[in-house]
């Protein structure tokens, strides 16, 4: 499949300054990461919080400016791009974010909130904004009537709806999802979950879901790039990830997952400072496998289709993991399943979540 998104060798790191204003270090939020996205493919970043996998989200749409490395978007790179000629890409790239009550502005109804980005970009005539409204506040599961309201009528389901909403206005072909659901109650997860998995499908949208719930991933995610401390310590198929890890940060992470059946040692120690991450293999302080060459030599990611930057990976024992709990999205299964056998009619989806 073609490249969409290509991300290469990018570095972020933020300045931190002592009492009297000097810079006293730097947060190595991405620390040289390479990544590519295929047109049509949903690809998940998941990892702890702090990890830099927010970070590197806004990197991909040049919400924030890279110190160095390059991102490119069908084949341009968007550091080289003008003003103007981004202002125009930005069209094909959308956000969502975490925050359903924080990203819609209090003062704006939902009809000016969606319609933003159709004047803003101008999709359609003026005359024509109230029949595209309310399209896409149809096609996310809410009443076209819905547009006259404020964003504070609205549950955190509803208005998670209305960012998604607003996110489909300009017709991207990118979007970037940045704990989309985390803030929602689980059934109403699985709605959106569900909703946001027939988008993808119907509108031949390219995805990438910034998670930490390796749930939900597992649901949506075709590939899967696994961060710690701002680099990438395994990527690979969503399936084959969660199946056989072959990082132990991975396994950690996997292990768990409530109902995931692995039985394993809970991560030693705290994560260390992203200001003075440790020499060679960055997790090799709370690794119970580590060896030597771990605290000294800083691994590659390895492989082909599933990576690992790991010194010994092919020498982990297995895991035992439980099907029904794999991912620990069981319970969360069970609701798309009833929700999806259940859905009501396109103009009333919704309007309770």
């Amino acid at each position: 499949m073609t490249a969409l998104l290509e991300i290469q060798d990018v570095v972020k790191h933020f300045p931190v300054r002592d009492a009297l204003g000097r810079r006293a270090g730097a947060v190595r939020a991405v620390d040289g990461v390479s990544l590519s996205v295929a047109e049509g493919e949903v690809l998940a970043i998941v990892g702890e919080s702090g990890c830099g996998k927010s970070t590197l989200g806004r990197l991909m749409l040049r919400l924030i400016e890279p110190d160095s490395g390059v991102v490119r978007f069908a084949g341009e790179d968007l550091s080289a791009l003008s003003p103007s000629a981004l202002r125009q890409r930005r069209r094909d790239m959308q956000l969502i974010f975490q925050d359903p009550f924080g990203s819609l502005d209090p003062r704006m109804t939902v009809a000016q909130a969606v319609a933003e980005p159709l004047r803003l970009h101008r999709i359609v005539p003026k005359a024509e904004e109230a029949a595209r409204v309310a399209d896409l506040l149809s096609r996310v599961g809410l009443r076209p009537e819905s547009a006259a309201r404020w964003p504070h009528e609205f549950s955190g389901g509803q208005r998670q709806r209305i960012a998604i909403a607003r996110a489909l206005a300009s017709n991207p072909r990118l979007i970037v999802g940045d704990e989309p659901v985390s803030a929602l109650d689980v059934s109403v997860q699985a709605q959106v979950i569900n909703l946001l998995r027939d988008l993808i499908r119907d509108l031949h949208l390219t995805f990438v879901l910034v998670s930490h719930d390796l749930g939900v991933v597992r649901h949506l995610a075709d590939r899967v790039a696994v961060m710690y401390l701002g680099r990438i310590v395994e990527e690979g198929p969503a399936e084959e990830v969660l199946r056989a890890p072959r990082h132990p940060y991975t396994r950690a992470l996997v292990a768990a997952m409530p109902g995931a059946g692995e039985k394993q040692a809970p991560l030693q120690g705290d994560v260390p400072s992203p200001i003075a991450p440790p020499p060679g293999c960055r997790f090799h302080t709370r690794c119970s496998f580590a060896t030597e060459i771990c605290r000294t030599e800083p691994p590659s990611l390895k492989g082909k289709a599933h990576r690992a930057a790991c010194h010994l990976a092919d020498s982990l024992p297995a895991m035992t993991l439980r099907e029904e709990g794999l991912g620990g999205g069981a319970r969360l299964a069970r609701l798309q399943a009833y929700f999806r056998g259940n859905a009501p009619s396109p103009t009333g989806m919704g309007e309770n979540t």
